[in-house]
């Protein structure tokens, strides 16, 4: 069995880095692997790219939720894993720690997936640092995002009738 625990400091409050980890299927966004995760109640179908154009998919379940401090979930079909990220709130800034515990199956499919996990620690590593980078430039469309802006909006004078002083 493989596990891996690592730490990051990230910059931004603790409700704002809950409310993207709590949403999975924004997943593939940090981690490079995840092709998909569908939110199914307190169940999770993860997609994950591997080798060869392959695809490993399991189901997760949440085991324990308290909301803006801790997210613990374990898989219920496919590869055996487990894992927790915790979420501690210091000067502004968000500890989150973050562990999993994973067990590739047996046979031609263990291959695949342990080639999947090669290196976990620089996986996990690099995916928390992208997940840092994500919630500390707020670079997620959020629902109020407009990708139009009226022309009276951009006037410097915020009304349509005036013209440009030079």
């Amino acid at each position: 069995m493989g596990a891996v625990s690592k730490y990051i400091r990230i910059e931004a409050p603790k409700q704002q880095v809950w409310d993207l980890w709590r949403d999975p299927t924004g997943f593939p966004e940090f981690m490079d692997s995840v092709e998909s995760v569908e939110a199914n109640g307190q169940r999770w179908h993860w997609k994950v790219s591997g080798p060869a154009g392959k695809s490993v998919e399991w189901d997760s379940e949440i085991v324990e939720e308290i909301p803006g401090e801790k997210l613990a979930w374990k898989s219920v079909s496919g590869m055996s894993n487990s894992g927790v990220v915790r979420l501690d709130e210091r000067d502004g800034a968000t500890d989150l720690e973050y562990a999993i515990e994973f067990e590739p199956p047996g046979g031609k499919v263990g291959d695949v997936v342990a080639k999947i996990f090669d290196d976990p620690e620089d996986k996990v590593q690099r995916a928390l640092e992208a997940f840092k980078a994500l919630v500390e430039h707020d670079a997620r469309p959020r629902g109020d995002s407009r990708t139009e802006v009226e022309a009276s909006e951009a006037s410097p004078t915020g009304s349509s009738g005036g013209g440009v002083a030079a």
